[in-house]
């Protein structure tokens, strides 16, 4: 299929983009890969929205499912971004209706992917997703074509460029999460809708049960998830992180342990060794092990109208090169449902803030507690922030390897101590 008959459902930043590098390299396609896009129908929720494109050049569907039906398109591309609703049903209906479909939609194909997977395997046709994971990063044809015969071990990274924007603004320049949020807002990385997906880590967590899927054969599924956003973070945390060498990141990694599913999205801290550490602003950055390859690194524009319409065209492209489709890299009967690997369970290093009052024998009855339960310090600061009388003060400490269970035990017995002024901070360390 040289040409492509397109309809495009959304007209944001992605899809404003795509219309627009469509619009400007036609003969460019023609001439490298003869391929024709054609952009045949247009739809959004408000037509008189003005645009930096000409609307009247394209035929205008109030109603994008009626777009998904027409004869005259072969493929629709799907970027609302609604979980369900009106994005659920122009994709099924396009399915039912022999349209090959691409989305951008990470909530959609995390929640609710696998009967519209199903439909299109019935059909032969493509679903295909590569805008919905860290943007213009192609991790999905990575993952699918390039390591596909390679057995994937771990996968791992930053998969959300507005928060990882927030955590490098706040050690940059030494502002609280709050101030950094506003400014976030303002600078159009997140809004007030969007900011609860992002801060609480869901966004971030809808692409990770994608890329578990394509890891690890596991159906999608959602609640395999353990979810933990940034909101909490202290800029207390992240300079007492730097002087131990470490960056605060929210870091999203799946594997399989004892033949359960570990999909967990947190913050952690990153030694700056770590390529992760060096990722700022609003970039992504996926680390791959596989069998074959310790470390494959991507990191890119993970967000934005023109990384993600780079993907999306690449979408286009395959389907117009190809008869048959791997949507999810394993056949769809093959997948399977992994029980959820407990969160107790998880062994890890982690970093801990006590804050206590400021007198003799605190750090000895707590090194007490850490001895009694059989836990390893790594390091242990006493860092005073202030020469205030009764002000607490922090003690920093960092574990070695230790089960999440047994942490917890002892940091409920410490946290009792009458000299305990706060909720301890607990946060993992990034262990590759």
């Amino acid at each position: 299929m040289s040409k492509l008959n397109i309809g495009i459902a959304g007209l944001g930043n992605v899809g404003s983009a795509l219309v627009q590098t469509i619009e400007e390299n036609k003969n460019y396609f023609l001439d490298k890969k003869d391929v024709e896009l054609n952009i045949v129908g247009i739809s959004a929720k408000t037509k008189n929205k003005k645009r930096n494109f000409n609307i009247s050049n394209y035929l205008w569907y109030d109603d994008p499912r009626e777009m998904s039906k027409d004869d005259n398109c072969n493929v629709i591309v799907e970027l609302i971004g609604e979980e369900k609703g009106i994005s659920y049903e122009i994709i099924e209906t396009a399915l039912k209706n022999k349209k090959h479909v691409v989305t951008g939609n990470k909530a959609l194909i995390a929640n609710h992917g696998k009967e519209l997977f199903e439909l299109a395997n019935i059909n032969s046709l493509a679903l295909s997703y590569e805008a919905a994971v860290a943007g213009g990063i192609p991790v999905i044809k990575t993952i699918k074509n390039s390591i596909s015969l390679d057995r994937i071990n771990k996968i791992s990274g930053i998969l959300n460029g507005t928060t990882n924007y927030i955590l490098t603004k706040m050690q940059q320049d030494n502002l609280s999460f709050d101030a950094v949020l506003k400014i976030a807002k303002d600078k159009g990385f997140t809004s007030d809708q969007e900011s609860k997906l992002d801060i609480g880590g869901y966004d971030a967590a809808h692409k990770l049960t994608i890329l578990s899927t394509l890891c690890f054969k596991s159906n999608l599924n959602f609640n395999n998830n353990y979810i933990e956003g940034i909101s909490n973070i202290k800029i207390e945390d992240i300079n007492f992180a730097e002087k131990l060498g470490y960056k605060i990141k929210l870091i999203s990694e799946a594997c399989i342990i004892e033949e359960k599913i570990s999909n967990f999205t947190s913050p952690k801290l990153v030694s700056m060794d770590n390529p992760l550490a060096s990722v700022d602003n609003a970039l992504n950055a996926i680390n791959i092990e596989t069998i074959h390859l310790e470390n494959l690194f991507l990191e890119g524009e993970g967000a934005g109208g023109k990384p993600t319409a780079s993907s999306v065209l690449s979408d286009l492209y395959d389907i117009s090169q190809n008869e048959k489709f791997d949507n999810l890299g394993f056949k769809i009967d093959k997948l399977q449902s992994f029980e959820k690997y407990s969160a107790k369970n998880v062994i890890n290093s982690y970093y801990l803030r006590i804050m206590t009052e400021d007198k003799p024998g605190v750090l000895s009855s707590i090194t007490n507690y850490f001895s009694d339960f059989d836990i390893s310090v790594k390091k242990i600061l006493q860092l005073p922030e202030s020469s205030e009388v009764d002000k607490p003060i922090p003690i920093i400490i960092t574990t070695h390897n230790i089960q999440k269970e047994k942490l917890s035990n002892v940091i409920n017995k410490i946290e009792g101590l009458e000299f305990v002024k706060e909720k301890i901070t607990v946060l993992a360390i990034h262990d590759n």
